[in-house]
This record gives structure tokens, C-alpha cells and sequence, in this order.
């Protein structure tokens, strides 16, 4: 079986259109392509975290993950060194898009095309 990542990178670049959260479930949209993470995420560049689902519930930076329209996903990787069951979308300008979830009730969707990939995934 083709490694999750590898499908994922063969449908790159994605252009993001449209990107949101509604009460604590993150949307990110564009062209053939969809995110919906229902988790933990947190948008950072370099080892600044930018905002994150707590924020955008309630703190002052709300309304951050907004600046994700008309960005482009360039590389998709797996969230951490130690962490290869989320994913984590690298963007043009550096930022990345970290999710994070639990095996219960916190998981992200993503569907490019007939592709759908759910987390967090099974190795």
C-alpha cells in the first residue's frame, strides 16, 4: 500500500479558498479539496504558534485562521517527530497547519477528490 503521505503530496499544490472554524470545528477549503478537523490544530511559523482552535474560540487572535484563504499547501508531512498519526499541511509562506486527535471524538478529515484520508491514522 502506498504510504498515506506520498497519495496526499501527488495531488499538491492545493490552493486554499475558503478557511474557518465554527464553533470548535476547523474548515478548509478549496479547489477539489476539503479539511475539516473536529481536534486540536494550531497554525504556526517556525516555533510561533500564529492561533489554534482554543484562540479562535476565544481569545483576542480570533479570526486568525482566516488568513489561510488564498494561501497555497505546498508539502504535507506528518505532525511531529514523534507524532506520525496527524498530519500537517506546509504552506508556501512557511506556515503549517498542525492537527492533532484522539482515537474517540477529536479527528480531521481529508478529502482530495475520490481520495479521503481520516486520523488519526493507523500504522
Amino acid at each position: 500500500m502506498t504510504d498515506v503521505f506520498e497519495e496526499i503530496s501527488a495531488c499538491l499544490p492545493l490552493m486554499v479558498d475558503s478557511a474557518g472554524q465554527e464553533q470548535e470545528i476547523l474548515h478548509v477549503s478549496g479547489p477539489g479539496w476539503r479539511l475539516r478537523v473536529s481536534g486540536a490544530w494550531r497554525l504556526v511559523q517556525g516555533a510561533r504558534i500564529l492561533t489554534s482552535r482554543d484562540a479562535e474560540v476565544s481569545d483576542r487572535t480570533a479570526g486568525g485562521v482566516t488568513s489561510l484563504a488564498g494561501a497555497r499547501v505546498t508539502g504535507v508531512r506528518p505532525q511531529g517527530a514523534f507524532n506520525g498519526l496527524d498530519i500537517a499541511l506546509v504552506l508556501e509562506d512557511g506556515r503549517v497547519l498542525e492537527t492533532f486527535s484522539d482515537f474517540l471524538y477529536d479527528t480531521w478529515l481529508l478529502t482530495l477528490g475520490e481520495l479521503a484520508v481520516e486520523g488519526p491514522l493507523q500504522r
